[in-house]
């Protein structure tokens, strides 16, 4: 693979932790303080876990 597409991925790798930690710390708040009005915190939640398991999948699986 070359450099720069090994470098975007670990740039999306870094993008979906971010999404992924931030909403599930956030749905932890939001369960303890407000239990409704989740959808976007759900939303970052599966998209932080998508992207990652993509970026992971093209970055271990090089060619």
């Amino acid at each position: 693979m070359q450099k720069y597409k090994h470098v975007i991925w670990e740039l999306v790798l870094i993008l979906a932790s971010v999404l992924f930690f931030r909403s599930l710390w956030l749905l932890m708040d939001k369960y303890l303080i407000h239990p409704n009005e989740d959808f976007l915190l759900w939303s970052s939640f599966i998209a932080g876990i998508i992207l990652a398991a993509i970026s992971i999948h093209i970055l271990t699986h090089e060619k």
